[in-house]
């Protein structure tokens, strides 16, 4: 009798949609969760060959102290300072942490030390998320982000918290060594606190906050849980191949859970516990002696377990840190000095059109002036950029301009600037122009040196070209015969990489160049 191959799990969940699609018509849809990375029926053997060589290279590596955390933050996340700190500390605590326990699991320091899980309170689009993928990455470890809403009790539709940790060692691509010392990130944490009006079992709020303090302290995760149907399906796999399931568990000691939320009403809670509201004044009083985010900084343990929150999950997050909006100066400063500015987006999008995207600093302010009055954060940011770059990335990829400089009148009358820059451009030459960006990229490949034609020089190459019939490529050839041997005496005595070559070079090449070199040397006296 000939043995059968054994499908895989892909293949059996495959059959069956197709069998639910034929029954039942397209409108059925199949909602499959992703099967699981970690080691199975396919990858057992490759676990079983770990060597102790493999397994110290899992261990966590951490050298860093709070300093450094927050230097790297700076660079991509304007002001936060407070919780910057706060969260640096906490990080090199917890992970300072790992390091004593895998150097002595018996140490008195690490029996008895406490998780420094992170809560996170303040409005959306202040950095939340952002620094905490940075601190992920910068610390080389996998990191999962879910909204809370996401997630119901055990046993009721919508996803268990253990999926969570399912999600970090898919990150981990499926190494739990390496997803037992990740970072959990939980967003709108604000939406699982209880008013305890509810009739019946709370599914969403209660509930899902009894399973996530579980996780939060230490608990063993089973990666084959026996409500999800991916992992039973590879437990079948596995029985049918090995005879034998191997059970699969992930602890939680090591993983870092932050959570985060606007907290919407908190500030309420903790105003009427400081007596700030006086009896006929109501939240004007607040106004006067407190703002809402003052307010978030004073939260105590008191006023979240009243806003709804169980005292055992609260006090499983001891770090807490509030963050406060993003005010006109701060968003100009993400434009200007973030290395996460939106702007890098723009930047490259208009490139690849072969069109060079410069910002003077007025529009950078005016910029920063709309994106405030959206209330939205460093999300407005994009939304502002948006709404004035939509009509630029549709018109000008079809003309010849090359150089789109933002000053504050463009940010101001986007529409306008956009009806002059029409009225002035070449539609006919788009193709040439592309062409000469085509030159420009093979001759940095070729001599190491980064040339730039600007608007005035395409215009007349292209001027030039269709005067002559010649191809954009041979003219460049013929312009900038004796460009590198000139063009390295300047990189030698000025160190410059980049040129940008002007009308001057097109109308009288060998002169130009001349030029060029002669300015380089007074340059090097």
């Amino acid at each position: 009798m000939t043995d059968k191959k054994i499908p895989k799990p892909e293949d059996i969940q495959k059959e069956f949609e197709d069998f639910v699609h034929k029954r039942f018509g397209k409108q059925v849809q199949i909602i499959a969760q992703e099967f699981p990375k970690f080691a199975g029926a396919n990858n057992t053997t490759e676990s079983e060959k770990k060597t102790t060589d493999d397994q110290a290279e899992d261990q966590i590596r951490f050298e860093l102290k709070p300093k450094d955390i927050k230097e790297h933050l700076d660079r991509f996340v304007i002001g936060q300072d407070e919780a910057k700190k706060a969260l640096s500390i906490a990080v090199c605590d917890h992970y300072n942490q790992i390091i004593l326990h895998q150097k002595d699991q018996n140490s008195d320091a690490s029996e008895h030390f406490s998780k420094q899980n992170v809560l996170i309170s303040g409005p959306t689009g202040v950095g939340k998320t952002y620094m905490i993928k940075q601190i992920a990455k910068l610390v080389g470890v996998p990191f999962v982000k879910a909204d809370a809403t996401r997630f119901s009790e055990t046993g009721y539709m919508g996803s268990n918290v253990d999926d969570l940790i399912k999600d970090l060692v898919n990150q981990a691509d499926g190494n739990i060594e390496k997803a037992q010392y990740g970072i959990v990130y939980l967003d709108e944490a604000d939406k699982l606190a209880t008013s305890g009006t509810h009739n019946g079992r709370d599914v969403s709020g209660r509930g899902v906050q009894l399973g996530l303090l579980k996780l939060m302290e230490e608990t063993e995760v089973d990666l084959r849980s026996s409500h999800d149907p991916a992992s039973q399906m590879q437990a079948f796999m596995e029985m049918q191949q090995k005879g034998k399931v191997e059970r699969q568990v992930i602890n939680t000691k090591h993983i870092l859970f932050i959570v985060s939320g606007a907290f919407t009403g908190l500030e309420d809670i903790v105003a009427k516990r400081e007596k700030s509201v006086a009896i006929g004044f109501g939240q004007q009083e607040i106004n006067k002696k407190y703002n809402k985010f003052d307010l978030l900084h004073s939260a105590q343990t008191g006023d979240y377990i009243k806003y709804g929150f169980e005292p055992e999950f609260i006090g499983r997050l001891p770090v807490r840190v509030a963050c406060t909006p993003l005010d006109e100066e701060k968003l100009y400063g993400i434009l200007k000095n973030s290395e996460g500015s939106i702007l890098n987006q723009y930047t490259h999008a208009f490139r690849s059109y072969g069109i060079d995207l410069i910002f003077e600093d007025g529009a950078l302010r005016e910029l920063a002036k709309k994106a405030s009055l959206e209330q939205t954060g460093a999300r407005s940011l994009m939304t502002i950029c948006e709404q004035i770059f939509r009509p630029y990335k549709f018109e000008l990829p079809s003309t010849d301009i090359i150089e789109l400089k933002v000053d504050a009148e463009l940010v101001r009358n986007p529409r306008k600037k956009l009806q002059d820059i029409l009225q002035n451009a070449d539609f006919e030459h788009r193709k040439e122009v592309d062409e000469i960006r085509d030159y420009e990229t093979a001759f940095a490949s070729k001599h190491g040196m980064t040339i730039k034609f600007d608007q005035a020089a395409c215009k007349l190459i292209c001027q030039k070209v269709a005067e002559s019939d010649i191809q954009v490529n041979d003219f460049c050839d013929q312009i900038l015969m004796s460009f590198e041997h000139g063009l390295k005496l300047i990189q030698q005595n000025t160190g410059q990489n980049i040129f940008t070559l002007g009308a001057a070079v097109v109308e009288d090449p060998k002169q130009e160049l001349e030029r060029m070199v002669k300015d380089s040397y007074n340059q090097g006296l």
